[in-house]
């Protein structure tokens, strides 16, 4: 499936596009709308569609400006320019923007799945010749590539002064000379050909950037250097350029990819601090009990890892194993298997049941101990009392003492791994939770509320959320919809306006998708009806 993003001031022209193209059924889908391009490209940072279709002119941000940034942060989209007006003035300053496709408004289902189709067919061919790898080596090989190379990878050894390299760098025509820069390290689980399929797409898409970040192959990946006139912009373009290439390099190449952003610096001569730090990111991360969430971590966000996971000890008893991940809910069901597995008789044994318990806390003691705590200013006193069994106990007495200490102990392993972006994230789902009829609440409302840039904070809140600001976004609003449906007899119109949403028509579109029912259906079944 192919994503389409669309962008239309016009509810009306928006609804005729969206009920009347067979999405599924052509191999593409709508993933998301908005009415101006400021709404839209916020969006379209989350959801990252593959093919843009947009209106010329529309309020805050218009077609043109919209199709400038998106060339310039996500190169891959594919755009369509949509207008009522046959200027060839748009024509070419479209042209110039590298979109390839122009229709006129009103626009059939047939003209835009025609135009969509050579979309498709021209996405195939990009990643065919991504795949021709005899051209990419021949690229490579060439002698300003390789002199090139060796100037960003002498900047981020420190290998020559500054002067040098910008020297150096102005007989390449490469403009090094900023403010602020940082090092990002970009790292691939693959070998080979997919190694080479991500440095391709890696290169191209830091090419297209506008000589705001460059690429290099360094030890461990790739490097790249990203410039900035402030630590602000440099954030932003650092984390919004992290999220374009972990999507690049996986996409070009089928395989995971990590990025590991270092420490800002304010020359050329401090890059091999920021590639350092950034180094050090990644050793944090990989040793880190939660490495496989962290896709995009930055220095400044390291006090959000978890403890590093301990050394696998083949003595360890199999309850300390279960309890190594477990969460506060797990812990009853697991302290009633281990029992269980301890045989019918243990638990009415006096000696047995002081075991366990010993057992019981000495993994709660290894928990807080792994989260660099003391367990007996975790635990309550009492709990630690010698023969706390003295006479033969019955199950229902056992397991709520063991499950009190093993919650303590987790909840703590919980709030040091957390840190502040537990904060942060909770933050901004009570900002949500305020604010989701609001059909005007965007991305960056709620980045400023959190405090963060628009790309850091998406790249957080999908790391620790587990999906995108929008897919939570749109989750909460269809959850509070169906809540509706159940309870009330409101219409599907007012509802829609009640959970945020000014077109009722993409309301029930959505609905249909999130529920594969409509509201109409969904309120039968819930009801009874």
């Amino acid at each position: 499936m192919y994503k389409v993003f669309l962008v239309d001031d016009e509810i009306v022209i928006r609804e005729n596009i969206r009920s009347s193209f067979p999405w599924e059924a052509s191999g593409f889908t709508l993933v998301g709308e908005a009415p101006d391009g400021e709404i839209a490209l916020q969006t379209m940072q989350d959801v990252k569609p593959d093919i843009l279709i947009t209106d010329i002119r529309m309020p805050f941000m218009d077609g043109m400006q919209l199709c400038e940034a998106v060339s310039h942060t996500m190169p891959w989209v594919q755009i369509v320019i949509l207008s009522g007006y046959d200027d060839f003035a748009y024509a070419q300053q479209a042209i110039s923007l590298g979109v390839k496709e122009y229709l006129l408004k009103p626009v059939s289902a047939q003209e835009l799945l025609e135009v969509l189709k050579r979309i498709a067919s021209r996405i195939c061919e990009d990643r065919r010749q991504q795949a021709d790898l005899l051209r990419i080596q021949k690229q490579f090989a060439s002698t300003a590539a390789f002199v090139r190379e060796r100037l960003l990878s002498d900047a981020l050894s420190g290998a020559a002064d500054a002067q040098a390299l910008l020297s150096r760098a102005g007989e390449l025509n490469l403009a090094l000379s900023a403010r602020r820069y940082l090092v990002i390290l970009a790292c691939l689980r693959g070998s080979g050909e997919e190694r080479t399929l991500a440095q391709s797409a890696l290169y191209r898409l830091a090419d297209g950037s506008g000589e705001a970040v460059y690429a290099c192959e360094a030890q461990g990946g790739f490097a790249l250097i990203v410039l900035g006139d402030s630590d602000e912009a440099l954030e932003e373009r650092a984390y919004g350029f992290a999220q374009a290439a972990l999507y690049e390099m996986e996409r070009a190449a089928n395989a995971g990819a990590r990025m590991y952003i270092g420490e800002a610096v304010d020359s050329l001569a401090g890059l091999p601090r920021s590639f350092q730090s950034a180094q050090r990111v990644r050793q944090a991360v990989e040793l880190s009990a939660a490495a496989e969430k962290h896709r995009i971590m930055g220095v400044r966000d390291m006090d959000a890892l978890p403890p590093a996971q301990p050394d696998i000890n083949l003595d360890v008893s199999p309850l300390s194993e279960r309890l190594q991940y477990a969460n506060r809910e797990d812990v009853e069901g697991i302290l009633r298997d281990h029992i269980a597995s301890m045989g019918s008789a243990a638990i009415h044994s006096v000696m047995m049941v002081n075991f366990l318990y010993v057992e019981i806390l000495m993994a709660a003691s290894r928990i807080i101990k792994d989260s660099g705590g003391e367990p007996r200013e975790v635990i309550d006193a009492k709990l630690w009392e010698d023969n706390l069994f003295s006479a033969s106990p019955a199950p229902e007495e056992v397991i709520p003492l063991a499950r009190e200490v093993l919650e303590k102990a987790i909840a703590y392993r919980e709030a040091r791994s957390s840190t502040r972006y537990n904060a942060v994230i909770n933050k901004a789902r009570a900002y949500l939770a305020r604010e989701y009829q609001n059909s005007g609440v965007t991305l960056n409302d709620v980045s400023s509320h959190v405090c963060m840039s628009n790309s850091h904070f998406c790249t957080i809140f999908a790391q620790e959320m587990g999906m995108t600001f929008t897919e939570y976004l749109t989750g909460l609003r269809m959850n509070k919809a169906k809540e509706l449906l159940r309870t009330t007899q409101m219409r599907s119109s007012d509802i829609a306006y009640a959970v945020g949403y000014n077109d009722p028509h993409y309301f029930s579109y959505l609905f249909k998708k999130h529920t594969g029912m409509t509201p109409r259906d969904f309120r039968k079944d819930a009801q009874g009806a």
